[in-house]
């Protein structure tokens, strides 16, 4: 017969045994999650102040006198809970390449304490150290994959100045109208790099050939990808990438470039002040360049294509032009000596309503100027009141009064232009990638901010030949 006396305490170590069992999934569970998940808070803090010193050390002091630490060690903060990175030097850069070098490298390495809840009941220690650290580079960008559509270091082809401190999220719109491109169709360029068709990195005085229109697609989809093209221009060496423009063009190249709107697109970046002609003369920004002088390329989020005055891809609004009237017998006494500016004849030339008032969903209104009467401008004999659109006339008595002034109305890329072959695209920037620290006489040393990336010294090409601190 069983005496169930000699089983006792057999309980006592099975619960035992399932208390360590479960103590060690508590441990799995908890202390280990809370370690994978401190690595990773870490490791997005390294790679955010990598970057951060980068881009600090890509630009001169007198832009961003920051030190690597400074531009570090804010952002791991902020991606780390409870780190305090000012305890220890957490980044590291080469002598004399920080603010001065055309390229080089930093590596930031954070360390921070977890806490561990279940582990010291089965006898290791209530914390440990989890330690991370990343790399990144800086340099020019040296190379892209762009579409063949040209966009200035200036703000004449929209309200945009790219060559300026122009942020990513900066919402613009670029105008491509031959009236502008003095005849140079449109901006368009020949991103062939071998012959017979070269026209990417010619010589300024080299014969331009022209390109086919399913070749212009291939490029503009990028289904007939040309590769990375090499731009020249770098802080020691400001030697230029001459390319070529092309011609012929044709409307289902604007319609091409429609379908990718959504799409981040990247464009190739004129220096306009060294555009040359056909045979090599400089001809600056507004004579009729035949090849193009390409610093750096900008990305855009590419938010729309308009290549019409009207209609759903139209641009809207109303190009400038000039209303001519006569007011007949105007004497210098109230009321009869307000003259209105609106719903004058002819009714094609002159403002049926107030042409400044803002008219949505186009965007903010347009403009009156060189407003004259009888030849001379607001002053003694009359005054000018913007906001009812009327002249108040104080002079003597006339039995006409010869108004003239010039007004436009405002579509979805600002005031649009006379040419009704014109196109518009409207753009949020994404990032500006030049090659050098001085991209042209007028540019801001903001637009020099060149090209960094997260890189692992481990992987083969990773940080691209650039030498990284140990």
């Amino acid at each position: 017969m069983l005496d169930l006396r000699q089983e006792r305490g057999a309980t006592v170590v099975i619960v035992a045994l399932v208390l360590i069992a479960m103590f060690g999934m508590m441990v799995l569970v908890v202390d280990v999650g809370g370690l994978l998940w401190k690595r990773r808070e870490l490791v997005n803090g390294s790679d955010a102040a990598a970057l951060s010193a980068a881009s600090t050390c890509a630009l001169p002091t007198s832009v961003d006198p920051k030190t690597p630490e400074q531009a570090a060690d804010p952002l791991a903060a902020q991606n780390v809970t409870g780190l305090d990175p000012t305890t220890t030097t957490n980044a590291t850069v080469l002598p004399s390449t920080c603010h001065t070098a055309k390229s080089g490298a930093v590596k930031v390495q954070y360390s921070q304490q977890q806490h561990l809840f279940f582990a010291p009941v089965l006898g290791f220690s209530n914390q440990n150290g989890v330690t991370t650290k990343a790399y990144a580079i800086w340099g020019p960008a040296g190379a892209a994959n762009p579409v063949p559509i040209v966009i200035y270091t200036s703000a004449f082809q929209g309200q945009c100045d790219v060559s300026a401190n122009l942020p990513p999220g900066s919402q613009c719109y670029m105008w491509f109208d031959n009236d502008r491109f003095t005849n140079s169709a449109f901006g368009f360029l020949n991103l062939n790099t071998t012959d017979p068709q070269k026209g990417w990195d010619v010589l300024k005085d080299a014969q331009c050939p022209n390109v086919g229109a399913s070749t212009r697609t291939g490029w503009i989809n990028q289904t007939g990808s040309v590769a990375d093209l090499p731009v020249h221009y770098t802080v020691t060496d400001p030697k230029p990438t001459y390319v070529c423009r092309v011609s012929g063009l044709s409307n289902s190249d604007w319609t091409i470039l429609r379908s990718r709107v959504g799409d981040v697109v990247t464009f190739p970046m004129d220096d306009c002040t060294q555009n040359v002609d056909q045979s090599g003369n400089l001809v600056t920004c507004f004579g009729n360049a035949d090849k193009y002088d390409i610093i750096g390329f900008i990305d855009f989020d590419l938010q729309g294509v308009y290549d019409q005055a009207t209609g759903p891809n139209g641009w809207g609004g109303t190009a400038q032009q000039t209303c001519s009237f006569t007011a007949k017998k105007v004497p210098n006494t109230a009321p009869n000596n307000i003259v209105s500016l609106l719903g004058q004849s002819p009714v094609g030339q002159c403002p049926q309503t107030d042409p400044t008032q803002p008219a949505p969903p186009q965007g903010p209104g347009g403009g009156l100027i060189n407003l004259t009467v009888n030849g001379q401008p607001p002053g003694a004999t009359y005054t000018y009141d913007a906001t009812t659109q009327t002249i108040t006339w104080n002079g003597a008595d006339q039995a006409n009064l010869n108004v003239s002034f010039d007004w436009w109305v405002n579509g979805r890329c600002g005031q649009p232009p006379g040419n009704s072959s014109a196109v518009c695209i409207v753009v949020t920037t994404v990032a500006v990638h030049v090659g050098g620290s001085n991209p042209c006489p007028l540019c801001s040393p903001f637009s020099n901010i060149r090209a960094v990336k997260l890189c692992d010294p481990a992987v083969t090409g990773s940080c691209n030949g650039v030498n990284v601190p140990t």
